[in-house]
C-alpha cells in the first residue's frame, strides 16, 4: 500500500510524483500551458491528447499530465501517467480526468517524456462539465499544433536548456491536420541506473516457486528481508537501505508481479507471496533471516511467521493487516479501490491488467484470523501511525494475540512513517532487531 484522505489515497493508488525518485537518474522532459478554472471550481474535466511513442529504452515512454494550481500557490489535482507510461508506436488518444479543486486557478496540462526515443503529440483538448453530463470544449492555445513554430513557443512552455528534450513541430506522421509535436531524444545516453530496485551491481534474478524474483542485496552481516506495499517495489526502502544495510545484510525483493519480477498467472494472494519467500530463502540457501515487511509486506511477514515459522528470527511489521472489512479500514477506502478498478475494466494494458489484479488483493485479501497468530513466537515489533489507513483498534489486536510482542504507535504517524519520519522509524527497528533475543 502508499499518505489523511488524500495523502492516504495514493496508499492504495500508487500513483508515483513527475519527480519520482524512479527517474531522478535518468533523463526527462515536458511541455505544458495552463487555462484559467477559477470560474469552474468542482466541476469535472478531461483533458485528452494523441500519443505514439518511439521507446530505445526499457525505461523510456511518454505520459500525459496534469495539474492544478490553487490561489493559496498549493498543488491540487495531479496525474501524470507515469504508473502506465505510453509506449505504443502506433497513434492512440489518452484521457486524464478529475475534478478542479476549489480554490483552483489553474489547470496546467501538457506531454512528459523520458530516456531515450523518439515522442509526439497532437491534438490536445480540455473539456469541462457544465452540468450534469454536459460537457463543454475549452478554447485552449494551439491545441491542435497547427501553428506555426513561433505560435508554438508561446502557446506552450517548456524547458530550452534540457537539450535532448526539446519538442519541435513536425510534418512526420500527425494525428490529425499536418502537424505535431515531436520529441527527438535519439541522441539522449542513458545514465547507468543504480538506483534502489533497479541497481544491476547488486541486483540478479533468483527463480524460485516458478517465477523470478528480482532480489539486491547490500550490506553485511545476518541477513534482513525487506517486503514492500502493494504496486511498490525495493525503491520504497530507500531512506531505510542506507541505514539498515550498516548493521545486516540487506536482502531486498520485488514481490510478485511488482518491481521487477514476475508472475505465472495464479490469483494474487498473501500465503502466495509468502509462498514465494520461503521458496527464495530455500534457493538463497539461508536457514532463517529477520524481516522488516511495510504494509502488504507487513501482511506478508505474518504468515511467513505462522506459516514458516523456522524462517524468521524476529519480525518488524509496520501497517500490516490480518483480515480485510469495515473494522480495519474505513468506507471510502473500498469505494476509492473499486472505482480505481471500473476505470481500468476497458483497458487491456499489460500493467493495467496487473494494477488490477493488485486491486482485487487489496479488496479480499487477507484471509486469516487474530488466533492465528498465537502460533507466532519469534519477536515480533508491531508498528502503525496513530493517523494509519489500518484502524489502530486492528493494530493492537494483532500485537495482542502474539505471544510477547512489542507494539509501537507513532505519533503524528500515518501509514507512510518510514517516508515521513525515516529517523525515527529506522531508530525504532534498529533498536528492535539489535535487542538480543530472549
Amino acid at each position: 500500500m502508499t499518505p489523511i484522505a488524500n495523502r492516504l489515497l495514493i496508499i492504495f493508488l500508487s500513483l508515483p510524483t513527475l519527480l519520482s525518485a524512479q527517474y531522478l537518474t535518468e533523463g526527462y522532459g515536458a511541455f505544458m500551458q495552463g487555462f484559467d478554472v477559477s470560474a469552474h471550481q468542482g466541476q469535472r474535466f478531461k483533458v485528452t491528447a494523441a500519443v505514439r511513442a518511439e521507446c530505445l529504452a526499457p525505461t523510456s515512454g511518454a505520459e500525459v499530465w496534469v495539474r492544478i494550481d490553487k490561489l493559496d500557490k498549493k498543488t491540487g489535482f495531479f496525474y501524470n501517467m507515469m504508473d502506465k507510461p505510453i509506449r505504443d508506436t502506433t497513434w492512440k488518444v489518452y484521457t486524464v480526468a478529475g475534478k478542479i479543486d476549489k480554490g483552483a486557478k489553474n489547470l496546467v496540462f501538457g506531454g512528459l517524456y523520458q530516456n531515450k526515443g523518439n515522442y509526439y503529440f497532437d491534438d490536445f483538448h480540455l473539456l469541462i462539465e457544465t452540468s450534469n453530463n454536459r460537457w463543454e470544449e475549452m478554447s485552449i492555445n494551439d491545441g491542435n499544433l497547427e501553428g506555426d513554430t513561433t505560435i508554438f513557443n508561446k502557446s506552450w512552455f517548456y524547458r530550452h536548456d534540457w537539450k535532448f528534450f526539446s519538442p519541435r513541430v513536425t510534418f512526420e506522421h500527425p494525428y490529425e491536420g499536418k502537424q505535431a509535436i515531436k520529441v527527438d531524444a535519439t541522441q539522449f545516453v542513458v545514465v547507468h541506473q543504480t538506483g534502489y530496485g533497479n541497481n544491476d551491481s547488486v541486483g540478479r534474478f533468483v527463480k524460485a516457486n516458478g517465477i523470478n524474483i528480482y532480489v539486491e542485496t547490500y550490506g553485511q552481516g545476518e541477513p534482513l528481508l525487506l517486503l514492500h506495499g502493494n504496486s511498490s517495489d525495493i525503491n520504497s526502502f530507500r531512506l531505510q537501505i542506507p541505514e539498515l544495510s550498516k548493521h545486516y545484510r540487506v536482502i531486498a525483493v520485488d514481490s510478485r508481479g511488482q518491481g521487477r519480477s514476475t508472475e505465472d498467472g495464479n490469483t494474487y494472494t498473501y500465503d502466495l507471496f509468502a509462498e514465494d519467500m520461503n521458496a527464495l530463502l530455500d534457493t538463497l540457501h539461508l536457514d532463517s533471516v529477520n524481516v522488516l515487511g511495510w504494509s502488504d509486506g507487513g501482511n506478508t511477514g505474518l504468515i511467513m511467521a505462522i506459516n514458516y515459522p523456522r524462517k524468521i528470527k524476529k519480525l518488524a511489521a509496520m501497517g500490516a493487516n490480518v483480515f480485510i472489512d469495515g473494522t480495519v479500514v474505513e468506507k471510502w477506502v473500498f469505494d476509492t479501490l473499486r472505482a480505481q478498478q471500473r476505470d481500468l475494466e476497458h483497458d487491456t494494458a499489460a500493467w493495467s491488467r496487473n494494477r488490477s489484479r493488485l486491486i482485487t488483493l487489496l479488496l479480499t485479501e487477507p484471509r486469516h484470523r487474530f488466533e492465528e497468530l498465537a502460533a507466532i513466537h519469534c519477536p515480533v515489533l508491531v508498528m502503525a501511525g496513530d493517523h494509519d489507513v489500518i484502524r489502530e483498534p486492528h493494530t493492537r489486536q494483532i500485537a495482542r494475540h502474539i505471544p510477547g510482542s512489542t507494539l509501537v504507535i507513532f505519533k503524528k504517524g500515518t501509514h507512510e512513517e518510514p517516508w515521513e519520519h525515516p529517523d525515527r522509524f529506522n531508530k525504532t527497528v534498529l533498536d528492535f532487531f539489535n535487542r538480543p533475543s530472549p
